[in-house]
C-alpha cells in the first residue's frame, strides 16, 4: 500500500510543489488577476519542477 501511495502521490516535496501552485492560483483568481495567472503560473510550475530535479 505505501508503494501506492507513493506512486499516486509522490513524496513530501512533489506535493509541496503542488500545493503551492494551487494557493498561487487560487491568490490570483481571488485577487481578481486570473489573466496574471497565465504568465506566472507556467513560471512557477517550472521553477518548481527545476527546484524537484535537483534532489
Amino acid at each position: 500500500m505505501k508503494a501506492f501511495l507513493k506512486t499516486l502521490f509522490g513524496d513530501a516535496g512533489t506535493v509541496t510543489v503542488v500545493a503551492l501552485v494551487m494557493i498561487a492560483e487560487t491568490a490570483l483568481t481571488a485577487i481578481g488577476q486570473a489573466g496574471l495567472g497565465a504568465f506566472l503560473i507556467p513560471i512557477a510550475v517550472l521553477a518548481g519542477v527545476a527546484r524537484l530535479a535537483t534532489r
